[in-house]
């Protein structure tokens, strides 16, 4: 409660960055000030940097709340407005009253992106807070090659002078609460800041050899999509017994642009489609207190029309479906809600024998293999091993020649993060 009441009164004057490593419980504490201005009928809007971001904090894309489109500058984003002034004009009255805009994995928010949400906010004189949520640390953004930011070489959204404008007040969380593990803890510090010491490569070099992990119904996260649906695939199939497909029930306002729809669908963490067999190894992708949380691993014991019967460390949770939703700011009489433009109705749960990286965002996961052939995007390897509870249900598998070379060149990190945190002020509130 301490450190909610201080980010809350940080909040009350200024622009706020919320940060701090894998595990630390950025997500929790995000939670709880959105739930503590809603409490207090202060008006929130909640974004995500990618669809996954954006289910995951139960809010809208930054691209569809702030109507982008395919912009990629202010220039382009004036001329696009043009042709949607009804829409703007009821965006800038959600702007003009809303008192904090949380904006959730901003590390993948890119300069020009934070230039154009600067230009809305002005535009409709916002004149509530900012909560910028993530870790420079972690998943970078994608640089289109084509946009006009790249020809200065400005990448992250703390390289923009929106930023600068925004000046928000850095607090750090740095105590983990994923992992009671003391040592793995700190070298995931390392990594976290790009540290090539030679016990750090020793350590990680030591995690191949944990091949008991392979007896615990592990999760094995893989760098790209092939590789887990393949996996998934044969583990499946080696279970004797009917499968099922579980089809999700799918709602949408008819309105609804098919594009965002289909944009929407696939970012969600569960399959529309789930094949399934009694005896399949799940893995959860939500948190339902008192049940089971996002990453634990399970293992279907009986299906049903109204439930799957799963098992967790020798105890039986009955799993309904669970209702995801795409929601869209509207104003009404001045109070912004949520009005909710889809949804779907599908059981919380996917095949954990493999999941790409990406979607392992906010998992916490006890039995983990992280393969890392294919490791192609800067600190991937770090928020890879990071989802981990402990070293010991931890390990690296790797099927090339040089397993130091290769790991020497997962641990680059950009230099322009380290010197954002060397040289920003930072108020750590653990």
């Amino acid at each position: 409660m301490e450190k909610l009441e201080k980010v809350e009164k940080i909040l009350q004057t200024n622009h706020t960055f919320l940060t701090g490593g894998g595990g630390v419980g950025k997500s929790y504490l995000t939670e709880q000030i959105i739930k503590r201005y809603k409490e207090q009928n202060r008006q929130v809007v909640t974004l995500g940097s990618t669809g996954i971001s954006a289910v995951n904090i139960g809010g809208q894309t930054i691209h569809s709340f702030f109507i982008f489109g395919i912009c990629q500058n202010t220039e382009e984003l004036i001329h696009q407005d043009k042709y949607n002034k009804n829409r703007i004009k009821e965006l800038n009255k959600i702007l003009h009253n809303v008192d904090l805009v949380v904006i959730d994995e901003v590390s993948m928010v890119s300069s020009f992106l934070m230039e154009m949400i600067r230009y809305r906010l002005n535009s409709a004189g916002f004149s509530g807070r900012l909560l910028f949520v993530g870790d420079f640390f972690q998943l970078p953004p994608v640089n289109n090659k084509n946009s006009f930011n790249s020809l200065f070489d400005e990448v992250y959204a703390f390289e923009s002078s929106a930023w600068g404008s925004f000046s928000p007040i850095i607090l750090e969380l740095s105590v983990s609460k994923r992992t009671d593990d003391v040592e793995f803890f700190s070298i995931l510090k390392d990594i976290r800041e790009g540290k090539l010491a030679t016990n750090i490569l020793e350590y990680l070099s030591s995690l191949r050899k944990n091949l008991d992990v392979y007896n615990d119904n592990p999760t094995i996260l893989f760098g790209r999509n092939a590789e887990a649906d393949r996996m998934n695939k044969i583990k499946l199939s080696q279970i004797e017994g009917q499968q099922f497909i579980l089809k999700a029930k799918i709602k949408y306002d008819k309105s609804l642009n098919e594009k965002k729809l289909d944009s929407w669908k696939k970012s969600l963490s569960v399959p529309l489609e789930l094949e399934i067999k009694i005896g399949a190894n799940i893995i959860f992708c939500t948190n339902k207190w008192g049940k089971y949380y996002n990453g634990e691993q399970g293992v279907v014991r009986d299906i049903t029309d109204e439930y799957l019967l799963v098992e967790k460390y020798d105890m039986l949770v009955k799993v309904e479906p669970h209702e995801f939703t795409l929601n869209e700011s509207i104003i009404d009489d001045g109070v912004i809600k949520n009005r909710a433009i889809a949804s779907v109705l599908q059981y919380p749960v996917k095949l954990s024998y493999a999941i790409t990286i990406h979607k392992s965002q906010s998992m916490s996961i006890q039995n983990l293999v992280c393969n890392i052939d294919n490791i192609f995007e800067t600190n991937q390897f770090y928020v890879a091993i990071s989802r981990a509870k402990s070293a010991k249900g931890l390990c690296l598998e790797y099927n090339g020649q040089n397993f130091y070379s290769h790991i020497e060149k997962c641990l680059m990190v950009d230099n322009k993060v380290k010197n954002f945190y060397k040289n920003a002020i930072i108020k750590n509130i653990d």
